[in-house]
């Protein structure tokens, strides 16, 4: 059987299910099929379908059994499709756990799993998009005898991979505990797997794939935090946050009275292993000072101390101890034979690891879990082989762009309170499944260079990028002839930027916001300095500071810029005097003279003749209704949408902002439409923290803790709201959303790793010549949606039968429109040939193509 069952439902279904015809065709299937079936037509109906799977087929039911695969059919489809619109950007290399199956050896990351295929040399990846339950994995074990892999999860959840099977044990996830579940170590034994968690034992029975026991054995049957099992000579020992503790397997081992402490004291122990003469525990806490101690004989005798300790593996000669900055090898008494604090892969490349697992796999080789590069393993010559997935170069991701056939990949970003992060700046571009990486080693400049921010493209040249860092300046790239390089990087020393001093006493410039305007000028939000807003003439490479005075008083700290349709500049200020800066330089970049501007001082406050007056959130009611802004997004409308930590904002009125004394910011009011006549405020309660507006001028609205919306183009109808519980989003903390215009493929940045979504939405065509529909023909089997693409955006589309009877009509979402193959009434359209007429919005341009339906 092929099928992956990774839904938590799904295989109690299907070892339910008695009819072996059924059990066929479900084994021959794919994931989505099985999943998709199950969740949405069984599962809500299963005691109708338990007496009609149980029937033996026979002529009275054949109706039935033929509804049965019809449906089957139709989920797959749906299922399918949705599945396949999700793609996972992660970096393997933070690896912290390994394990070793029949088939693979296995290298845990939070959100998934490297697999290296011991016959093939092969590499895959295993995570929540194409086949684990769950992101955020705490800790996996694996037997070669049963050939199977587990995985826990930091919630309790807990998958169980067998050959091609995931099938999850959602138990300990969905109980109501006031403790942590997170899983810490799995101990395989006979058919039983111990899993230990922050709270206890639980007890799996490996042939029935359930939870049998849960083992409380603190004190008082009070909850323990348990890190290790270990079992020999039919006692299980536990490392557990008190002690050393052990019991007799023959005795109930639920009944906290049954275990008792081998420990003389009650300190943390956080790792456990066999030694010749009794048994080694770990004293102290994972990544600290540890002492190793030789229990036997009622006796205990410290043979070592360990600094940064994080593992200790038994081997014929003695051990080996993994700590976080070396390995070393052992005798039996723990005296250091040898010891390896760097790797030193075939290309003679040094590399200084951080150690978090070692194993040594069934054909004697060492493999190392290192925190910062993935897995490695000892060939020939004391030399080792990295085994990496590509992806990007950290999950820390904050800001994506789409440039040409480019993704640009930057890590960085602020805290929960908009002052520096302090994550290590990278960049990565993704271009037709190959990786570029800019780092410190080929270009050395980003030496202690944190958090990327921002970037911003040369409208007149694609190879022309310029990246914001919070903390250390400017830096503009290049591109020649496929190579990209820093052009230069601009700081305090050769530009009017300016750093200034934290309260470490270190010396930062932070830039936080870029923008382009279409005549070619660089606009620059350097938080915190008196210089607050700095434009740069790439044409002729001068810089022009503004000396706004609500500006040189307040020194912001600010997030984005953007240029509305009026030329206006908007930024979000993000501490102290919360609100918005709204400019205008009147084009004249080298005047300021004849700017004005409107920010969080009022006149009295700023007296500046170009202040314009104190802005805020005004509602109707010239009340203030919001705070602050993280914000800002301009609409195909020309309209601004604040994202704030109340929800949205509107201004659908930006050309009069500097003409209306107190100018109407507008919080949405959508119906309950429930019947009580009641409405809301659009996500009121919700910290917004990114918008994008996509070619059908849909917005995604990205939030602290709750996902994504995808909003209508009005904001009043939620199309779709994607969250960790119904998509692979490995987070519900949403960073930064990016949308790739000419494929419609939204890039989400997470606060624990990037993924996309492949939306509808996609940039429109200028004309009809490049109008094209697939699949076509539409053959019996397919029931997804009919795509015409290459329109013009807003196209009116109708498709009528070759009699000129109206079949269907919509409005294209930019260059894209769908058909579900339907009439007007929900039916399926018969076999033959539709025509779909095409007009522009104008009415000026008009075309025609066709589609064969086949049922």
């Amino acid at each position: 059987m092929n099928t992956i069952i990774s839904k938590p439902w799904i295989q109690s279904y299907y070892s339910h299910w008695p009819n072996k015809f059924c059990k066929t065709i479900i084994a021959i299937l794919p994931v989505s099929f099985v999943e998709g079936f199950v969740s949405f037509i069984i599962r809500p109906c299963k005691l109708w379908f338990k007496q009609l799977l149980k029937v033996k087929i026979d002529f009275r039911f054949f109706n039935y059994r033929f509804l049965f695969i019809s449906l089957f059919l139709f989920v797959l489809n749906i299922y399918c499709v949705a599945l396949d619109q999700w793609t996972t950007y992660y970096s393997y290399k933070e690896c912290f756990d390994i394990a070793e199956s029949k088939d693979f050896i296995i290298g845990a990351t939070e959100l998934g799993l490297i697999l290296y295929h011991k016959e093939t040399h092969s590499l895959s990846t295993l995570n929540k998009s194409n086949g684990l339950s769950d992101t955020q994995i705490s800790a996996i074990g694996a037997s070669k005898e049963k050939n199977i892999i587990l995985v826990g999860y930091e919630n309790g959840n807990i998958d169980i991979v067998k050959d091609d099977y995931v099938l999850n044990i959602p138990d300990l996830k969905i109980e109501q505990l006031t403790v942590s579940k997170s899983i810490t170590h799995f101990l395989i034994y006979n058919e039983k797997a111990f899993c230990s968690t922050n709270f206890g034992i639980i007890e799996l029975d490996l042939s029935k794939n359930e939870i049998i026991s849960t083992l409380i054995i603190g004190d008082e049957a009070s909850y323990l935090k348990v890190n290790k099992t270990f079992i020999k000579n039919d006692t299980i020992y536990a490392a557990t946050s008190k002690g050393l503790l052990m019991a007799d397997m023959n005795n109930p081992l639920f009944y906290y009275k049954n275990w008792s402490l081998l420990s003389q004291d009650s300190s943390e122990y956080i790792d456990i292993s066999d030694h010749p003469s009794g048994i080694m525990g770990v004293k102290g806490s994972l990544g600290k000072s540890c002492l190793l101690i030789l229990f036997q004989n009622e006796e205990a005798s410290i043979l070592s101390e360990f600094k940064a300790f994080y593992n200790i593996t038994p081997i014929e000669s003695g051990f080996i101890i993994t700590t976080g900055n070396g390995i070393f090898f052992t005798d039996n008494q723990l005296q250091i034979t040898s010891q390896q604090d760097t790797i030193v892969t075939h290309d003679d490349n040094i590399i200084f690891p951080f150690y978090r697992d070692l194993l040594v796999s069934e054909d004697h080789k060492i493999w190392i879990a290192d925190r910062q590069n993935g897995l490695f393993y000892k060939t020939s010559g004391n030399k080792y082989q990295q085994v990496l997935p590509q992806g990007p170069y950290s999950n820390e991701i904050y800001k994506t762009k789409k440039i040409g056939d480019e993704l640009w990949i930057l890590t960085g970003g602020f805290n929960s309170v908009y002052t520096k992060s302090n994550i290590p700046a990278s960049i990565s571009i993704f271009n037709e499944n190959s990786w570029l990486y800019l780092d410190t080693i080929n270009t050395p400049a980003l030496k202690n260079v944190v958090d990327f921010v921002d970037i911003a493209v040369n409208p007149f040249n694609d190879d022309n990028i310029f990246i914001a860092s919070y903390g250390q300046g400017l830096f503009e790239f290049d591109k020649n002839n496929d190579k990209i390089y820093l052009k230069k990087h601009y700081t305090a020393n050769n530009s009017p930027l300016m750093a200034s001093t934290d309260a470490s006493g270190n010396q930062n410039l932070y830039i936080s916001g870029l923008t382009f305007s279409k005549e070619g000028y660089l606009y620059i939000n350097h938080s915190g300095s008196e210089k607050g807003i700095i434009v740069f003439n790439i044409s002729d490479s001068t810089w022009h500071p503004y000396n706004y005075g609500t500006i040189s008083i307040l020194t912001p700290q600010m997030g984005d810029i953007i240029i509305d349709n009026n030329g206006y500049k908007w930024t979000s200020i993000l501490q102290g005097y919360k609100g918005i800066f709204v400019f205008d330089d009147n084009g004249t970049i080298e005047n300021l003279s004849d700017d004005q501007y409107r920010g969080p001082l009022s006149t009295t406050e700023d007296p500046d003749n170009r202040n314009f007056g104190l802005i805020e959130f005004w509602d109707e009611y010239e009340e203030v209704s919001i705070s602050g802004a993280y914000c800002i997004e301009k609409d195909k409308n020309g309209y601004l949408w604040f994202g704030t930590d109340n929800g949205i904002v509107v201004q659908y009125n930006p050309s009069q902002i500097f003409n209306t004394e107190k100018p109407s910011f507008t919080r949405i009011i959508v119906p309950r439409n429930d019947g009580s006549g009641l409405a809301d405020y659009l996500l009121e309660g919700e910290k917004v923290t990114s918008i994008a507006v996509d070619e059908a001028n849909r917005k995604y609205i990205g939030t602290v803790g709750n996902g994504i919306y995808l909003l209508s183009e009005d904001g009043l109808q939620t199309v779709s709201h994607f969250t960790t519980q119904n998509t692979p989003l490995p987070s519900d903390t949403i960073l930064n959303i990016d949308i790739d215009k000419k494929t419609g493929e939204v890039f989400f940045s997470t606060s624990k790793g990037l993924i996309s979504y492949q939306g509808k939405a996609i940039e429109g065509s200028q004309t009809f010549d490049d109008v094209f529909v697939y699949p076509n023909p539409v053959r019996p089997e397919y029931g997804g949606l009919i795509t015409i693409t290459g329109l013009l955006e807003e196209t009116n589309v109708k498709i009528t039968d070759t009699q000129g009877n109206l079949v269907y009509e919509t409005i294209s979402l930019g260059g894209n429109a769908f058909w579900n193959g339907k009439n007007l009434r929900g039916e399926k359209v018969k076999s033959g040939i539709y025509i779909i007429f095409l007009t522009s919005l104008d009415g000026e341009q008009r075309g025609t193509t066709k589609v064969a339906i086949i049922r």
